[in-house]
């Protein structure tokens, strides 16, 4: 070959066929309007039906079918039905005129074809096909029969049918409708999962709104994205005034520095955990809450949100509350105890005497002070109604049925520790008087009053009256200060404020305590009163 010999000719690519490049726009435009289309159908039967007519358009078939096989059960349920195909129908079937899809169609004949051996399909002489078993009662004539699988993750799961095509589907149907397959697939799946997550998200806030917890979404630095309408309610702040960093206004100014510093921790923890008040729009008061904020994070592990809930927590705190001032309460009231006891085994063995008398008077004093107790847990104020405890001591001597016996006075109640030096005082008078007072002789009588007198400065006193008569015998005071003496006349002015007169007189013991009543305990006796 010289020099001079001609090039060769360039080589250059044949330009596409006019009805090719119309027929590729056509498809396009199909597939996008499927895509487009698809989230705005509102059924999966309306979304089959907007492919089956976007694939009649581009073949040309006279009316189609769209179907999918469920678990693998080798039965066809039926997605959509064109409507080219709901008016050929020609059959007296009530449920197929009332456009009700028939499923469960055995997968067979032509239609096994595409679906079991997961290929296209072009029959434009059904009548003489070696697969054809017949048509349903009803169905459109069938001249000629395209269908295409349907794939998801390399397996057919569906196919959709075009029937009837003016002049038999050729080569060129058969390729439009395999481009238009993957996008069925696209859509149909797309549809799905916009209803699964519609679903979902309705199941999820139906959940959130049950619960009686508070719920919010916030990115990283506290600015809420999202209220429950628990939140709402609570606070009274709306979703768009708690956006943002808004939710503030609902913490109680002293808990907003914690409420910062709850944040200031998001991006070094797993979990916030935090309890702070918040505003309580139906009482207008403020409410111990425990929040908690858990991050949501995204394939990589960063973190992309947090989700949070607000837990009252009100009256679980006050209940604490009251459970640490039942505890000191009660190692005071133990100590208070503790110290009543030694006092009283001391000045029962100081007044001497027989064994057996010394242990007759610390066991009944022990006695007198454990009825206290007993009544004093019994009530949830642990207060002791005064007639009770007088009732119950001389109960314990068998005289509270005694003719020779009055008590009366209006409803008192007193606190523990006062009602426990209230009731050794009502023992030791029970005592002598049983020994040798109005108790003891048939001639004696025995009056027990109390009332409750106000004085001109605003304060009250409880005065409680004991007065024996008829006891046959000449005064005699005490040769020395018993128990019961000192305890009147020096323990209850010295631990309680009261003012006390105890004569050994002749007839019986007189004696009267003057207790001052606290405020709170006058607005008690005023409501009882009322009550």
């Amino acid at each position: 070959m010289s020099d001079s010999a001609d090039p060769p000719p360039r080589a250059t690519m044949p330009e596409p066929p006019v009805d090719s490049v119309q027929r590729d726009a056509h498809v396009l435009a199909g597939i996008n309007r499927i895509l487009r289309e698809a989230l705005s159908a509102s059924t999966e039967e309306d979304l089959g039906q907007l492919c089956l007519e976007v694939a009649e358009d581009l073949t040309g078939a006279a009316f189609s079918f769209f179907g999918e096989e469920r678990d693998s059960s080798g039965r066809l349920d039926h997605l959509a039905i064109s409507e080219r195909g709901w008016a050929a129908y020609r059959g007296s079937d009530p449920e197929f005129s009332q456009r009700k899809l028939p499923n469960g169609l055995k997968i067979h004949g032509i239609f096994g074809e595409v679906m079991i051996q997961d290929r296209t399909l072009i029959v434009n002489e059904p009548a003489s096909h070696p697969a054809r078993v017949g048509l349903p009662q009803g169905h459109p004539v069938l001249h000629n029969f395209l269908g295409v699988p349907l794939r998801h993750n390399g397996e057919t799961f569906a196919m959709f049918a075009l029937g009837n095509h003016p002049t038999g589907f050729t080569e060129r149907e058969k390729a439009i409708a395999e481009e238009l397959a993957p996008a069925i697939v696209q859509a149909l799946l797309r549809k799905r999962a916009e209803v699964a997550s519609r679903a979902s998200r309705r199941r999820l806030l139906t959940l959130i709104e049950g619960i009686p917890q508070l719920v919010w979404t916030a990115t990283s630095d506290g600015r809420w994205t999202w209220a429950s309408p628990q939140w709402v309610t609570t606070t009274g702040l709306s979703v768009e005034e708690s956006l943002g960093h808004g939710w503030q206004a609902a913490v109680h100014p002293e808990d907003r520095d914690a409420a910062h510093a709850f944040w200031a921790q998001a991006g070094d923890h797993g979990d916030l955990t935090m309890e702070g008040r918040l505003f309580h729009a139906e009482t207008g008061r403020y409410r111990w809450y425990k929040t908690r904020a858990t991050p949501v994070r995204d394939d990589h592990g960063a973190i992309i949100e947090w989700f949070g809930t607000s837990t009252d927590i009100d009256n679980l705190r006050r209940l604490q509350d009251r459970q640490e001032t039942l505890v000191a309460e009660l190692q005071h009231r133990v100590r208070n105890i503790l110290t009543i006891v030694r006092s009283i085994f001391t000045r029962t063995v100081e007044a001497g005497g027989p064994i057996d008398e010394i242990s007759d008077h610390f066991r009944g004093r022990l006695d007198a002070l454990a009825r206290t107790q007993i009544v004093a847990t019994q009530t949830v104020s642990g207060r002791v109604d005064l007639e009770n405890l007088i009732r119950d001591e001389l109960l314990g001597v068998g005289a509270i049925e005694d003719e020779r016996l009055s008590i009366r006075g209006p409803d008192v109640t007193l606190p523990a520790d006062t009602a426990e030096s209230i009731g050794l005082a009502i023992h030791e008078l029970t005592t002598n008087a049983l020994k040798y007072g109005a108790l003891r002789h048939a001639t004696g009588r025995l009056a027990i009053a109390w009332h409750v007198e106000a004085h001109p400065n605003g304060k009250c006193e409880l005065i409680v009256k004991w007065d024996e008569t008829g006891v046959p015998a000449m005064p005699v005071p005490p040769v020395r200060e018993g128990f019961g003496t000192e305890l009147i006349r020096e323990a209850l002015p010295y631990g309680l404020g009261a003012r006390t007169e105890l004569q050994f007189r002749g007839g019986g013991v007189f004696c009267v305590i003057s207790l001052p009543l606290p405020a709170e305990d006058v607005g008690q006796l005023n409501r009882s009163a009322e009550g």
